[in-house]
Formats: C-alpha cells, sequence, structure tokens
C-alpha cells in the first residue's frame, strides 16, 4: 500500500503529538517536506505575536483566523536561514483584512463621500487606521464581491458592487500619513471624482470577469452545498423530541459522500461544534430552535460559512515563501460570533500539490468523533484512494446539481414540518 499523502501524515502526527511518527516522516520523507509550510498556535514566548503591534484584540470588528496569540511559521526556507545563522530566521508575514457586505457599504459610503452615521464613521476611521499604521496590511474586498456578484449578474442595474470595488481601488491613492494625523477627511492625489472616473473603466471589466469565473462558480457551488447540508441538519435535528448528536454527525457524513460528494471537514466540524456547545447555539439557533424563516436563514447561513473557506483560501496565499494573517471584518455579531466558534490553530500546506489542511481547537476529539462515525458501512469509502478521488471530484462540484439538492431537501424538510404539524393537530 502507497504512503498517504506528506500533508496527511504530517497533520496526523501533530495533532495527536505522535511522535514516533514524527520521527518516521523526519528518516524517511523528510524530502517530502520541502513543499510544506505551517502555522502553528502556540502561547510559547518565543513564537511569533500574531497582532504584530497591530492591536487588533482591540477592535470588536476585527476577529482572527488563527487562535494566536503567537504562532510558529515553519517552511523550507525559513529552516534552511535558520540552520544557515545558527537557529534565527525571519518569517515573511502580511495581514489581510477581509470585508463582509455590511462593513464593505459603510466603507465605501465613507470614501465616496457620503453623510453616514457618526458611528459608523468611527468603525470605518478605526479600520482603517490599521492600515495607517503598518502597510502590510492588505484590504481584501473579494469576500463581499463573490457575495455580491449575483446579484449584478440578476440586475446589471445594480451597481452596488461595482461602486463598492472603485471605494477601495481608491485607497490605493490615499494619503495614508495625511489621514493618521486627520482621520477627519481623506486626501487623494486627485480629485475624488477624477479618480473614481479614472478607477471605473477597470473596475466594470474586472467585475464583468468575476461573473463568469470558474473560482467564483465553485465557491456558489459551495454555498449550495452547505445549504442542502445544513437543511438537512435540520431535518435530522428535528426528527425526534431528543435529538441524537453522533447520530446526526455520521448521518450528515453519510450525506456528504453520497451526495455531495465530498466531506467538508470545516463546516462538520463548525455544525458538531453547534450541536455540543452552548457556543454554538448563537449561529445555529435558526435550525435548532426552528426558525418560521428557517429557509431564509439557512441560505444567509451557508453563504456565512463559505466566506469562512474564502478566508482559508486567503490564508494559504504566498509570495515568495511568505505568510498571510487573515481577518474578517463585520459589524455582524452572530458572523464574528461563529468566527471565534472555534478558532485554527494550525495550518499545513502543501505547495507542491496545492493542498492545504486545518486543525481547529478541538481537532484531536473531532477525529475521534469522525473516526466512530466511520466504523459503519462508511469505512470502505476513507481509503487513501477513494478520499483522493473525492478531493478531485470536489473542484468540479457542478453549481446546478447543488441547487437541485437544495430543492430537494428544502421540499422534505417542508414534507416533515407538514407531517409534525399534522400529528400535533391530532
Amino acid at each position: 500500500m502507497p504512503d498517504i499523502p506528506i500533508i496527511d501524515a504530517l497533520f496526523s502526527a501533530l495533532i495527536n503529538n505522535d511522535k514516533d511518527a514524527l520521527d518516521d516522516i523526519e528518516s524517511q520523507r523528510a524530502a517530502e517536506c520541502a513543499f510544506l509550510r505551517a502555522v502553528i498556535c502556540t502561547d510559547a514566548p518565543g513564537a511569533i505575536d500574531l497582532e504584530l503591534g497591530l492591536s487588533v484584540a482591540s477592535s470588536e470588528y476585527v476577529t482572527p483566523f488563527f487562535e494566536g496569540p503567537r504562532a510558529f511559521f515553519m517552511s523550507a526556507g525559513a529552516s534552511l536561514q535558520a540552520r544557515l545563522t545558527g537557529g534565527r530566521s525571519n518569517a515573511l508575514i502580511d495581514f489581510s483584512l477581509s470585508f463582509d457586505s455590511n462593513f464593505a457599504e459603510k466603507m465605501r459610503a465613507a470614501i465616496a463621500g457620503e453623510n453616514i452615521q457618526q458611528v459608523d464613521r468611527n468603525r470605518v476611521n478605526e479600520v482603517l487606521m490599521l492600515k495607517a499604521r503598518n502597510r502590510n496590511v492588505q484590504f481584501d474586498v473579494l469576500p463581499f464581491l463573490i457575495e455580491n456578484t449575483r446579484l449584478t449578474r440578476d440586475n446589471p442595474r445594480n451597481e452596488r458592487p461595482l461602486n463598492t470595488l472603485i471605494a477601495f481601488r481608491m485607497l490605493d491613492h490615499l494619503d495614508w500619513d495625511a489621514f493618521r494625523d486627520d482621520p477627519s477627511h481623506f486626501v487623494f492625489d486627485v480629485p475624488c471624482e477624477e479618480l473614481k472616473a479614472s478607477l471605473r473603466p477597470e473596475a466594470v471589466a474586472f467585475l464583468s470577469e468575476l461573473q463568469t469565473s470558474g473560482n467564483v462558480i465553485r465557491h456558489e457551488a459551495r454555498s449550495a452545498g452547505t445549504q442542502a447540508m445544513l437543511l438537512r441538519f435540520a431535518r435530522l435535528w428535528h426528527e425526534k423530541r431528543k435529538p441524537d448528536k453522533r447520530r446526526i454527525l455520521g448521518d450528515l457524513l453519510h450525506f456528504s459522500i453520497h451526495h455531495l460528494g465530498a466531506v467538508p471537514l470545516t463546516e462538520l466540524h463548525l455544525i458538531w461544534s453547534g450541536m455540543t456547545s452552548d457556543l454554538g447555539a448563537q449561529f445555529f439557533g435558526p435550525i435548532t430552535g426552528r426558525s418560521k424563516t428557517m429557509l431564509e436563514d439557512v441560505r444567509g447561513m451557508a453563504w456565512d460559512m463559505t466566506l469562512l473557506r474564502v478566508l482559508e483560501k486567503n490564508a494559504t496565499a504566498s509570495r515568495l515563501g511568505s505568510f498571510f494573517i487573515p481577518y474578517f471584518v463585520s459589524i455582524d455579531r452572530r458572523w464574528r460570533h461563529l468566527l471565534r466558534l472555534n478558532p485554527v490553530t494550525m495550518m499545513l500546506i502543501d505547495d507542491a500539490h496545492r493542498r492545504v489542511l486545518f486543525a481547529r481547537a478541538d481537532e484531536p476529539a473531532f477525529q475521534r468523533i469522525l473516526e466512530e462515525c466511520t466504523q459503519t458501512e462508511l469505512q470502505a469509502e476513507m481509503t487513501p484512494e477513494k478520499v483522493e478521488a473525492r478531493r478531485r471530484a470536489a473542484q468540479t462540484t457542478q453549481l446546478d446539481a447543488m441547487r437541485q439538492l437544495v430543492a430537494e431537501e428544502e421540499n422534505l424538510w417542508l414534507e416533515q414540518v407538514s407531517r409534525q404539524t399534522a400529528s400535533e393537530t391530532k
């Protein structure tokens, strides 16, 4: 039997603290680790402070992707540098602030000089000041654009995404020193209206490409798949008076393999955390509480969870072996709660095979639960060959197929509600 992929072997060894496995990787498979990068969170004083003096923890609206508070950054380049310098190396780190729709809109209005509430203007200035203090901070509006591309597709006259994109690109022309000294107004290198007009053609072209982008369509397909899984979760949760949480996770795993064609570990982990922790009640409340607007709520929840995937992708970005530390900016308290529900404690990246694995706060316990759930007929589906096949298939998930699955799950949910309502009225 061939060795499992090196990233899987190292991931398992690290989360289980398996020293024998780590020794085996070092002696037998060290060469395969040349294209791996890792971020491992820790509270050890010798690690790198993830905030790097940005004071993002002081901002209510900025939520970290990694648990922190510090982390070890490892790569072949860093290891070589450490060997040459007697144990010291430098990690190239950039920060990425990703914006949800609400905050992006407030940012656009403030930059465009529109009248907005002072509380919102203060929020915008607070976040902008992070970049004014450290130019390594990158602003990422892609999550907003991915979420809103379909609006423009359905209504070409909707210029909300276009105007927001233009506003963010105006920041490339902002005098940041002047803003830091006086955040009450923006100073650009050309007059504001002239700048907007000059940026518009390129922004129009970018959004036009985005509407047909395979990457965006894959995110839409993923969101639809997550929506279908959340609907299945709702049915399973309300099937009996006292939900069997392990059985529900096993059924969702079965649903993922046989209907989604992939095992979305991030989403399954969050659902498990939501079922087993009081902390998860807030985000998953529309499902577990059986909201009257649940079908609509679930669609929004699916997009929220999909944006987590966008953050994951941001975290894997590399410039000559550098590392990106993503943060998410949102006014939505429920969304910020979701991010804090189960933060990432470790990230492994295989740049050669373009793969990434994440471990979250309770990863060992969750992996044990997953293993228990697969000690059934699903065990045959967890061979390295089938796992790899699903990973490849997940890259070509069809949006129409996922939308059809959503429609089927919605109908099944409505049928279940109808039966239960009829039974309760007898």
